[in-house]
Parts: C-alpha cells; sequence; structure tokens
C-alpha cells in the first residue's frame, strides 16, 4: 500500500500520541490505584506478585476510505481471486480484553463504535467482537477500545508436582486437542525423531519440557520478519520471530505428548507496546502455565508488563466472506492464524490502515 502525504501525516500524529501517552505515566500509585492494588492482592497466592495496575487504550483507523466501482473493481476483484461484481466490503474482528490468570479487568473495556456482534469462539473462548461497517458516504472508520486491569508476575510453584504427575488428572478433551497437529503445527518425521532423541533419557514432563525450552532457546535465531510462518520454516532454518519460537516449542511438546498452545497480546509498558506471542503448557494440579520460548529465563514465569488478547491458533470466527483466503486477507476457511489487536478482511477499497497502542498510565505497588 503506497504512503500519501494524508497517510505520511496521519503516522507522525500516531507518532506525537504515543509520545504524549508516555508522558502520563508516573512510577508512584495514588491512594485510590495503591487501594486498588492492596484490594487486589488480598487473595492472590504467592504465585503471583509484583501487581501493577495499566490503564490503555486499542484504536484501529481505516482512513481515507475510497470505494471502487466499475473496471476498477472488478480489477482488483479479480487480482483478489473474487468474483469481479463483488461489491466493496469491510470486515473487522478483534478479541475482547479479559481476565485471565495474570490479568484482572477493574472495569468493563469501553468500546466504540459498539460491534455489530460479540460472540465466545467454541475452540478456545475466546470473546469475539465484529464489525461490518456500511461504506456509503464514509471516509474514515475508528473503533477505540479503553480499558483498565491489574496484571502480575506469574511464577508457578512446581516443587512435588513432578513427583505427583499423573496423566488422569487432564482431561482427555485438552490432551487430544492439545497434542494433535494442526495447520502450523504439523508433526513431521524428522521433527519427531528430533523430539525422541532429545527426551530419550528424560522421564518427567516437566523436565522434558524445560528440555524443549532449553533446546528451542539454543537451536533458534531471531530473525524478524521470517520470511514463511509455521513450525516446518521454523525447524527447517532454525530462525524466526516470537511467533515461530512459540510454534517450535508448542509442537515439540505436542510430540512429546504435553498440552501446549499459544497466547497472543503484547508486551504493555510505557512506549514498548510491540506484539508478543508464547506460550502455555497444561500441567496435572497447575493447569495452564506461561512459557516464553523467545526469552532467555522465561520457563514457567510470565512478567507483569503483558496485555494478553487471545489465545490459540487457527480461531474460528464467524461472518467470514467465502472468498477470503491468507493470498488476499488475514482469514482462510473461516479461520485467522491468531489475533493479537485485529483481523481484516476487505475488498474493493482503497484505504489507508493503521493501530494504535496508548498505556496512558501504569503503575506497581511499591
Amino acid at each position: 500500500m503506497s504512503l500519501n502525504n494524508k497517510s505520511l501525516y496521519y503516522l507522525t500524529s500516531i507518532i506525537i500520541l504515543l509520545l504524549i501517552s508516555c508522558s502520563h505515566q508516573s512510577a508512584r500509585p495514588d491512594p485510590e490505584e495503591k487501594l486498588i492494588l492492596q484490594n487486589a492482592m488480598k487473595n492472590v497466592s504467592a504465585e503471583y506478585s509484583n501487581p501493577r495496575l495499566v490503564t490503555g487504550e486499542l484504536i484501529v483507523s481505516v482512513e481515507n476510505i475510497e470505494l471502487l466501482s466499475g473496471a476498477a473493481l472488478a480489477e482488483s476483484n479479480l487480482a483478489d481471486s473474487l468474483p469481479p461484481d463483488e461489491p466493496p466490503s469491510l470486515h473487522i474482528w478483534s478479541s475482547g480484553i479479559r481476565d485471565y490468570q495474570t490479568q484482572k479487568l477493574i472495569s468493563e473495556s469501553t468500546i466504540h463504535p459498539q460491534p455489530d456482534n460479540s460472540y465466545l469462539d467454541p475452540e478456545y473462548g475466546n470473546q469475539i467482537l465484529y464489525w461490518n461497517p456500511a461504506l456509503d458516504d464514509v471516509d474514515h472508520f475508528v473503533i477505540t477500545r479503553k480499558f483498565r486491569y491489574i496484571t502480575f508476575d506469574y511464577r508457578p510453584q512446581i516443587d512435588g508436582v513432578a513427583e505427583r504427575f499423573n496423566w488422569d488428572q487432564i482431561p482427555q478433551e485438552i490432551i487430544e486437542k492439545y497434542t494433535r497437529p494442526e495447520r502450523f503445527l504439523e508433526q513431521e518425521d524428522a521433527l519427531v525423531d528430533t523430539v525422541f532423541q532429545l527426551l530419550e533419557n528424560i522421564a518427567d514432563p516437566i523436565s522434558q519440557a524445560e528440555a524443549i525450552y532449553n533446546w528451542v532457546q539454543k537451536s533458534m535465531t531471531y530473525v524478524y520478519p521470517p520470511k514463511e510462518r509455521g513450525v516446518q520454516f521454523a525447524f527447517e532454518t532454525l530462525s524466526g520471530d516470537c511467533g515461530q519460537y512459540s510454534a517450535l516449542f508448542m509442537t515439540m511438546c505436542r510430540i512429546a505428548g504435553i498440552p501446549a498452545r499459544q497466547q497472543s497480546g503484547f508486551n504493555f509498558v510505557g512506549d514498548k507496546t510491540g506484539g508478543h506471542v508464547w506460550s502455555e503448557i497444561y500441567l496435572p494440579i497447575k493447569g495452564w502455565v506461561p512459557v516464553d520460548a523467545t526469552r532467555e529465563d522465561r520457563f514457567l514465569y510470565l512478567d507483569n508488563k503483558r496485555l494478553i488478547t487471545s489465545i490459540g491458533l487457527n480461531i474460528p470466527l464467524q461472518n467470514t466472506p467465502g472468498w477470503a483466503t491468507f493470498e488476499n486477507s488475514e482469514v482462510e476457511n473461516g479461520r485467522t492464524d491468531f489475533m493479537q489487536m485485529f483481523t481484516l478482511v476487505s475488498s474493493g477499497i482503497n484505504a489507508d490502515f493503521s493501530i494504535l497502542r496508548k498505556v496512558n498510565r501504569s503503575v506497581e505497588l511499591p
């Protein structure tokens, strides 16, 4: 997508807004914030520490919308393998900000405009919001979400868990779902052989998962962006970004019989709001626990600088156009690969698309 003068001005404005948003933060909580943080810790175990109170915004902007028509519409549609008479359309999905194990909302998020549809996806339980705006006589469409939440450092206590590890304590549906191969997490023979050789003399699953984490850390080289997505390319090149590290770690765990899945979101403190993904493995007694395969010293540990937005890969979406594929959009066969901020499908329009993440307030309890 080419940048015109308006879009360059818009991007400059975003940078200014980011700098302004950082100036509203303070290292010290005010009395009300301190009370909120203290109350949040009353029924929290020692596994959770360093509570952080965060107020933030996620903004999706579609600016300078131009609807194509006639020969221009037909040409654009054919280039994207759409029927030539497919009318202009815009579809946006986003995962709702909600409670997770290490993330607790203080109040309901505010959303403007309200989505046309909202539902829980049946596979991962993500709250999916959906917008399908009418484009007639509209030159821009902006979605703004504001939220306030507490996030924690989380280090699960696993003393004695390995000795008590019993597969019967893991629900069968979790084992079946999160140890199977799926798109982007294929279990090829060469990778299966690597896992078996690596774990040949390691008995308990926690030590097996840690050995896989250490192997990924040692073997992978960080490269952004990777040329291709998915575990096959990650294993072939032993390189990639956080998504590739996570895909390789999860697939190796699944081959070993350890349930594993992905969490998506952001590093969300100050101006450090970059997208990030990591993994979770399921342990008896403890349930889902975090592993960030991209970073050192992140086996069974998640810090308090995260905003979690969704769980899982190949997330099912409602209202997807039948013509949408990964060649012309971010959806294929009614699924998106993963969701950090939003998933977009459009046809028959020219527009400038942008996102903005703002941390308005971020404080830790002393």
